[in-house]
């Protein structure tokens, strides 16, 4: 039996080989410095986009508190290359989507690199009152904002297509939710909402996808301890995803998967 369970690590081990390097981290995390402070010198305005919905979104004022006028600057120097991980106690039941326990150590170490690969890009698309974005220790698909003693729980899901059509993206005004539809790139829609999460009070923003093979989602909740929205617009959610990195992080995740396909009945 320990012969058995000895050759099935080290097919493990050697199929976690074969996948290609991710990218280099520091240089990552300097594009992704060097796009943001390029992005504080412009102003967020509504693209010429023709898509009904859009501004309205990015008109939605955010309960608690909202963004700033435009993305500010990072300062002078990238962001550091190695983010430490936000620890989170392990809790009893069903086990956490991309749950990082159990992993055998190749594969493991793949998932941490792809994490911090993926934190120091979502630094670069998301506002600074975001924060600094750093992963959860417990699941793949887990990352932390942090700024001003508001915490911001981010999610950033890749996984193989299930096969379910999208419902119809509609907003629905007593459940304080707006949704738009627009052209990510050539040949890619997104949906983008902007609604109350957690309370009436607070909101949350969110876009989902799908690229190629893969469904992929995006959302930065509030802080519901402090009442604090998450402090991005539609707007700057769509210039962030389209300025910085994070489709070279799909195309990844999408030709070598982290997460399950996963069947469920997706609403509107």
């Amino acid at each position: 039996m320990s012969n058995d369970v000895s050759l099935l690590r080290d097919a493990m081990e050697h199929a976690v080989d074969d996948l290609p390097p991710l990218p280099d981290l520091t240089a990552a995390a300097a594009a992704s410095g060097r796009r943001r402070r390029t992005r504080a010198r412009l102003t967020v305005v509504a693209s010429a986009l023709g898509v009904a919905g859009l501004a309205a979104l990015g008109a939605v004022a955010l309960p608690g508190g909202g963004p700033q006028a435009g993305v500010a600057a990072t300062g002078t120097g990238p962001p550091a290359p190695y983010r430490t991980p936000v620890h989170v106690e392990a809790t009893s039941g069903e086990p956490e989507e991309g749950s990082l326990n159990g992993l055998s150590g190749a594969e493991r170490k793949r998932f941490e690199e792809f994490q911090q690969w993926t934190a120091a890009v979502l630094d670069g698309a998301l506002p600074d009152a975001v924060g600094t974005i750093r992963p959860l220790d417990s699941s793949v698909v887990a990352y932390q904002g942090e700024k001003d003693g508001n915490l911001f729980r981010v999610t950033f899901a890749v996984r193989p297509d299930d096969g379910v059509a999208e419902g119809p993206c509609t907003s629905i005004p007593e459940k304080a939710m707006t949704c738009g539809t627009v052209e990510l790139e050539a040949g890619t829609e997104v949906r983008i909402r902007v609604g109350a999460s957690g309370s009436m009070e607070t909101n949350a923003t969110s876009m989902a996808f799908t690229y190629k093979g893969s469904d992929v989602r995006l959302e930065i909740a509030p802080d519901e301890r402090t009442g604090r929205s998450a402090p991005v617009t539609a707007q700057q959610l769509l210039d962030g995803v389209r300025e910085s990195g994070l489709l070279d992080v799909v195309r990844y995740a999408d030709e070598h998967p982290l997460l399950e396909k996963q069947v469920s009945v997706r609403g509107g």
